[in-house]
């Protein structure tokens, strides 16, 4: 059985090169996991223990490039 992975609807992304802010942040959701993970990052305690965390800056900056390009896409 072949996997297929849901996708965006043109209409959501039209709606969100228009600027409408529910668009783009369905669609800032439905990138969500994908850029968490991307956004894994090393954390060292006191201890020497590691822990993996998200790194809220590095993602926060992806999705301002993300809201950027979605804004200047044109069709």
């Amino acid at each position: 059985m072949k996997h297929t992975m849901k996708k965006p609807s043109y209409y959501l992304l039209s709606q969100a090169m228009d600027g409408d802010e529910k668009a783009i942040e369905k669609i800032l959701a439905f990138y969500d996991p994908y850029i968490s993970k991307c956004c894994l990052r090393p954390l060292y305690d006191e201890y020497g223990n590691v822990y993996i965390v998200v790194d809220m800056e590095l993602k926060g900056l992806i999705r301002e490039a993300l809201i950027k390009m979605i804004l200047g896409f044109d069709i």
